[in-house]
């Protein structure tokens, strides 16, 4: 029998777990900081076991298993992964690979260890959902002259009833910190690149068939999958993140405010007004609302302002944390505030759209899309989009099916194929279009 410890039993793990638990020779250990969420996802099975988290313990359970799937937050990913490589064990992971844990390549080879990172929705699913159809496109000699990818994880439009239209589907945390990082993208053969406090001043706004409009803005680096998905013919190249109307401009005025700044300072006796006042260093003369409004260099009556009363920051009460930073209270109000209701679904969406030419002269286009909801009362639509890839691909290692050693991206035929198969097998596929 096969052990496999799962780290982390937070919004994602509980697909995963239940998935890789179907598996008769599997047993799965899941450890948590929280010892009732690991015993919640367990829920008594047999062949799981559940901890409380402990990093000195963890350590000691790494030597015992065959596989490590890591669900904590980004921030542990080196430190885990330097543990597993130690003691000779893979990991899978679905966050972002930083250049820290590239740098692990040669000693993870070394010790015959697979490092796949970038295993959940997105990153995961658009990597290796783009790269079977840039292959495909490969096959028959032709050429990839554009590619934008977009993904979003909303409220369904029946539960994006408050103001923001927006709620958590999964890390508070890594949705603000996305929230403010710079972009970069390839648009006709010339970089742009996009700071982090002016992301969400560049949206523009998208139609996807099924589900209508959206605000879209651009993601992180794109002009890296130029190689990694080997397609150095490409003209232009973008990555997007899909939110409904209204969101952007409201976020990009909280950064002109300063309310991302991550110094902690001292909170305690001042109400959110006071605190919303102080931080851009606004007159006390005149109303807060006149105030902020132009300073922001919007109307009173703007939906900017009204988002901003609504999140409750022109509130005579106090921050409930007497040491802590401006994104650690906005974290705290958007937390409170944009939480899904107990049998509210979520909403995943995700859109490719390729520019391809054939070697005849034919140019086409090409569109692929996933549009998943949650299961109200049950799993959401992230929880599985995220967690079943990770658990898939899991399988693959653990098999053997899938041999490669150092730190690996799942856009290998040998991961890609039969991970997106087994997806499609749970009701998880892209929807394929061909223009010519």
């Amino acid at each position: 029998m096969k052990n496999v410890l799962v780290l982390g039993a937070g919004r994602i793990a509980g697909p995963c777990i239940r998935h890789l638990l179907k598996e008769p020779d599997l047993f799965v250990t899941v450890v948590d900081q929280v010892l009732e969420n690991a015993l919640k996802v367990v829920e008594g099975h047999p062949r799981g076991k559940a901890h409380s988290f402990d990093l000195q313990e963890t350590d000691d359970l790494i030597k015992k298993v065959d596989l490590v799937v890591s669900l904590l937050p980004r921030s542990l990913d080196e430190y885990i992964i330097k543990k597993c490589i130690e003691n000779k064990t893979s990991i899978v992971f679905p966050n972002f690979i930083s250049s820290a844990i590239r740098d692990l390549e040669v000693r993870a080879r070394k010790a015959g260890v697979t490092v796949l990172g970038e295993i959940g929705l997105d990153p995961g699913i658009d990597h290796m959902s783009a790269v079977q159809i840039i292959d495909k496109v490969k096959e028959k000699g032709g050429k990839v002259k554009k590619f934008s990818s977009w993904c979003g994880g909303l409220p369904a439009p029946e539960a994006a009833l408050e103001p923001l239209r927006y709620k958590f589907s999964w890390s508070p945390e890594g949705v603000l910190e996305a929230s403010g990082c710079p972009a970069k993208f390839l648009e006709c053969g010339k970089v742009v690149y996009v700071d982090g406090k002016d992301l969400m001043k560049n949206y523009s706004f998208k139609y996807v068939p099924e589900c209508g409009w959206f605000e879209e803005y651009p993601n992180s680096d794109a002009t890296c999958y130029v190689d990694i998905y080997n397609i150095p013919e490409v003209n232009s190249i973008y990555r997007g993140t899909f939110r409904y109307p209204g969101w952007c401009e409201t976020i990009a005025c909280l950064h002109d405010m300063g309310m991302f700044d991550t110094e902690k300072k001292d909170l305690k006796n001042i109400s959110y007004a006071d605190y919303t006042c102080k931080l851009p260093g606004l007159p006390k003369e005149t109303g807060l609302t006149q105030a902020l409004a132009s300073y922001l260099g919007v109307q009173e009556h703007s939906l900017v302002i009204k988002n901003l009363k609504w999140l409750g920051l022109f509130d005579q009460v106090p921050v409930p944390f007497n040491c802590g930073s401006a994104r650690d209270i906005l974290a705290d109000l958007l937390l409170n505030k944009l939480q899904f209701g107990k049998n509210e679904r979520d909403l995943v969406v995700m859109l490719h759209e390729f520019e391809v030419l054939y070697p005849d002269g034919r140019c086409g286009q090409i569109t692929s899309s996933l549009i998943e909801y949650g299961r109200p009362g049950g799993d959401s639509a992230m929880a599985r989009t995220t967690g079943l890839p990770i658990a898939a691909a899991a399988k693959q290692i653990l098999t053997a099916e899938f041999k490669e050693h150092g730190v690996q991206l799942p856009v290998d035929k040998k991961i890609y194929k039969p991970v997106l198969n087994e997806l499609a097998e749970l009701g998880i596929a892209m929807k394929d279009n061909y223009y010519f």
